[in-house]
């Protein structure tokens, strides 16, 4: 006698229908030598690879912090455009990736022909410097400007515009070094109360140049 086939419940159909959808989600269908595989798919983010998420998504700070600099190409497009725009070539050799002795760490990505993006970073594990002079708000993405017709070194505003607290960047163009880069501190004479926050810039040692992104000679 032939077993008679028992009925799935609703909630057995409901059940099997979404297992169906997780294993379609989850494994894909190739061939393989002339027969059928199933192979899980790879990790997706917001319906991408996460592969194609990071490259379209992740900030350049986390990107080096995790050591995934292969994705960090949007800066080099930006220096593509602004080379092939004709813009100055002055702020190209600032832009890239700099690391003084003292492990503090610069990254600046091109913004137009006289302003960068700069973040200022102590370590490469510790992240943005803080500044307590600003309720301890990260030192990344400050505007950096150089003006080419009245000094071609780089000024970073570290506070708000207008209070003249200053990183001063300068390479040394006159003797052809593009990889050396000088750091100074700027600030109003008046303005002694931001003298104690230099210590957490260090000895400011001048920075090496890790990464060029910038026009070359």
């Amino acid at each position: 006698m032939a077993r008679q086939k028992q009925k799935l419940t609703s909630a057995q159909k409901r059940a099997r229908k979404k297992a169906k959808e997780e294993r379609q989600q989850k494994y894909t269908w190739v061939f393989m030598n002339g027969k059928q595989v199933r192979l899980k798919r790879p990790e997706t983010i917001d319906g991408l690879e996460a592969e194609e998420f990071l490259r379209n998504n992740a900030d350049p700070i986390w990107l080096h912090q995790n050591e995934m600099r292969e994705y960090m190409d949007q800066e080099e497009e930006q220096l593509k455009n602004i080379e092939e725009s004709g813009l100055d070539l002055y702020i190209n050799h600032y832009c890239g990736e700099w690391e003084n002795e003292e492990g503090h760490f610069l990254l600046i990505e091109p913004i137009d022909e006289v302003h960068v993006h700069v973040t200022y970073m102590q370590s490469a594990e510790k992240g943005p410097l803080l500044r307590p002079w600003l309720n301890n708000m990260p030192a990344s993405m400050m505007i950096g400007t150089c003006q080419e017709e009245i000094d071609t070194s780089l000024d970073v505003e570290l506070s708000n515009p207008g209070d003249r607290f200053v990183l001063n960047l300068d390479i040394s163009f006159q003797f052809d070094d593009y990889n050396t880069m000088l750091q100074s501190i700027i600030r109003y004479e008046a303005d002694r109360h931001f003298q104690k926050y230099y210590r957490l810039f260090g000895a400011l040692k001048p920075f090496r140049r890790k990464n060029w992104n910038g026009a070359n000679k």
